[in-house]
């Protein structure tokens, strides 16, 4: 599940409560220790506070979400997938030209 928190200082505690929620009703359960986010913010001091605030893991790099790298920035989308990704689709066809098929 990807999500958008504005607020996150507050909006964490809610969505947790939420989550919380939802196990309880379905017999799911959200392993929180897995958690992983992305913080936007130029104020040091609020990310600092935001950081000790919510249980997420804060990375500063890539989400890896369903095979997908999700960059925290989206001009970098294209690098961090599709190169790669056209790596392995050569290298893949390359290597099955060789088996011998009927």
């Amino acid at each position: 599940m990807k999500l958008y928190l504005e607020n996150p200082k507050d909006s964490t505690r809610k969505l947790l409560e939420v989550i919380n929620e939802f196990g309880k009703d379905t017999g799911y359960k959200i392993n929180t220790q897995k958690l992983t986010a992305f913080l936007y913010t130029n104020n040091e001091r609020a990310e600092r506070e935001i950081r000790d605030a919510i249980l997420f893991t804060i990375t500063s790099k890539r989400i890896k979400y369903l095979g997908v790298n999700l960059p925290k920035e989206t001009k970098d989308l294209y690098s961090e997938n599709y190169k790669t990704l056209m790596k392995e689709i050569k290298d893949d066809t390359n290597r099955w030209k060789d088996i011998p098929s009927t």
